[in-house]
């Protein structure tokens, strides 16, 4: 896809403040932006959004296309804008691919809980509720997300997932193309677990040809297999309930597009959403649409995303 035009607007928009933060924790040294929402008082606990770019993408792109800090002033959560630099890939893409990626404490995702951490030690300029913290991301950022939901299910509350291919899907950059076009099946976990992977929403599109649709069902089973294995997850393991919605179509070809839900429960917790976007291909369903990577059509991922994760907290 190429690079569309990219305004000139301030990160992301919004009315609350920015900080820009250096991290020079182990295996890299880069920077994150923090968005503090308008209203939020310094004293006050809220919780914590991790907003991961995919490839070609900057975090400014992301907080701008995703409107995640328009957001954040309504619900009154924080949020963290991690960055790739092209000097640890030369398309800014999260490493998912990569063993050493997929793994607590190692790699890229050890780095990324790194940052959280350091967020919940800083109570000078904020108060991040440890119970409530979530992480979302697109493509690479999709996969990233989840990783870090599967290494590190005591840190983050929920996840949210869009146009990735499933966590350990591929072990190296060699085998990330095959992945993507859903070619290469994920690892089964093995039992016992100590946790289950936490609740996620899955969005994706029907037309999606970087990183096949076929993924979003892969990601929903190897969540449900995860589930049905754990040992002492936070919901009670069991048969989730399965909850359908049928494909919504679009009146006009300039109306919303359609889309489908399937919903699982345990109990009264929504634990899994699956969304599927009728004709939208690789880009953030409901975004801004003066930037690559974005469909104003679809409905806005970042706003039932939030919807599901607010739901949850860490016991």
């Amino acid at each position: 896809m190429s690079a569309a035009r990219r305004p000139q607007v301030p990160f992301g928009g919004g009315r609350g403040r920015i900080h820009r933060q250096p991290y020079t924790g182990l295996p890299w040294s880069r920077g994150f932006t923090v968005y503090v929402p308008h209203g939020l008082r310094r004293t006050t606990r809220a919780p914590l959004l991790m907003a991961l770019h995919g490839c070609n993408q900057t975090a400014q792109d992301f907080a701008s296309i995703t409107r995640f800090n328009q957001l954040a002033d309504r619900h009154q959560f924080i949020v963290v804008y991690p960055e790739q630099t092209l000097v640890n890939n030369g398309q800014r893409c999260w490493n998912w691919a990569q063993a050493q990626n997929q793994t607590r404490y190692g790699g890229e995702p050890g780095s990324l809980a790194g940052i959280v951490q350091r967020m919940i030690a800083d109570r000078t300029r904020w108060r991040v509720d440890p119970t409530r913290i979530y992480a979302v991301g697109l493509s690479a950022g999709g996969t990233m997300a989840m990783t870090l939901g599967a290494t590190y299910p005591d840190l983050f509350a929920a996840v949210g997932v869009h146009s990735a291919p499933p966590f350990k899907s591929a072990s190296n950059s060699a085998h990330a193309l095959s992945a993507m076009q859903g070619l290469r099946m994920p690892p089964q976990p093995q039992a016992p677990q100590a946790h289950a992977m936490p609740p996620t929403v899955v969005f994706h599109g029907t037309l999606d040809g970087t990183v096949w649709p076929k993924n979003a069902q892969r990601i929903a089973d190897q969540w449900l297999a995860h589930y049905q294995v754990s040992a002492n997850g936070r919901v009670r393991v069991g048969n989730p309930r399965a909850v359908r919605q049928p494909m919504v179509s679009p009146r006009t070809r300039t109306s919303r597009r359609g889309y489908s839900v399937r919903r699982w429960q345990a109990g009264r917790e929504r634990v899994l959403e699956l969304w599927l976007i009728e004709g939208l291909g690789h880009a953030w369903s409901g975004g801004v649409g003066d930037f690559a990577f974005s469909d104003r059509r679809g409905p806005r991922a970042s706003t039932e995303m939030w919807r599901f994760l607010s739901k949850h907290a860490l016991p």
